[in-house]
């Protein structure tokens, strides 16, 4: 058990054999700790002096002989508090050239929260996950999307989605092509928490979607099975500037606002 302990403070086995024997010896020359330990004189006398140095043994001389004394045990306890001083001296210089580079770290260093997380859906299975995703958002969502897209490539799923949305309170703005679908789909506008405007099929058809949502950017690909979302606050906030210009001008060209 001690053998254990004061090599986990430091000492190797021949120092700790070496110590052990001065403690039950008390003031020796070196040739009497070393007939005891069974170790070469030589030898004896280095490791004494290494034990000098830690402060666990000191040295003197009588008669022209040079005598090995030990401390007391307690200065065990001060070779571990000289060896935390010393540490924290190490690790105070470390953390200072740290610092006197840290400039430069910080200059090389990119957050991963600054860099767009991208996810791919594949499938109907995917552009359903991507289209349950948008039912998370907490805020009004703004699209662009093709009532005539999105119902040919999930009729059903669509007939559960709305209500879903208006049961969640999300209000969403959207800008469709204007189709006869379109026209049927938003007079349920107030009751699916919607407001659209229609802008003409021509020259403004089109049949991906684009979401725009707290920090994503959905895109929908309905006619190659694939969704995109991308989770990034400054692509998001370009495509929002976008959208709000082009919901503007959907406000001029859509007819039924005329009427």
């Amino acid at each position: 058990m001690i053998k254990n302990v004061l090599q986990s403070i430091g000492l190797n086995q021949k120092e700790i054999q070496v110590y052990l024997i001065a403690l039950e010896l008390g003031t020796q020359p070196a040739s009497v700790i070393a007939r005891k330990a069974e170790i070469p004189r030589n030898t004896t006398r280095f490791l004494l002096d290494k034990l000098v140095d830690k402060g666990l043994i000191k040295k003197g001389t009588r008669a022209n002989t040079q005598l090995y004394t030990p401390e007391e045990p307690q200065n065990l306890i001060n070779l571990l508090e000289r060896q935390r001083v010393d540490a924290n001296a190490v690790i105070d210089k470390k953390i200072g050239q740290l610092n006197n580079v840290m400039a430069e770290l910080e200059s090389r260093y990119r957050p991963e929260s600054t860099k767009p997380k991208v996810t791919f859906y594949e499938g109907n299975d995917g552009l359903t996950k991507v289209y349950d995703d948008t039912l998370t958002s907490s805020g009004t969502i703004r699209s662009f999307a093709s009532f005539d897209g999105m119902h040919g490539a999930l009729p059903e799923y669509f007939k559960t989605y709305y209500k879903k949305r208006a049961d969640n309170q999300i209000m969403i703005r959207s800008i469709h092509p204007d189709t006869p679908l379109a026209r049927e789909k938003t007079r349920h506008d107030k009751k699916e928490w919607r407001e659209s405007r229609l802008v003409p099929a021509k020259p403004y058809n089109f049949t991906p979607e684009i979401q725009l949502y707290d920090n994503k950017t959905v895109i929908t690909s309905w006619k190659e099975k694939l969704g995109v979302i991308i989770e990034s606050q400054e692509i998001y906030e370009a495509l929002r500037v976008a959208f709000e210009l082009a919901w503007k001008e959907a406000g001029r060209l859509d007819k039924r606002k005329k009427k």
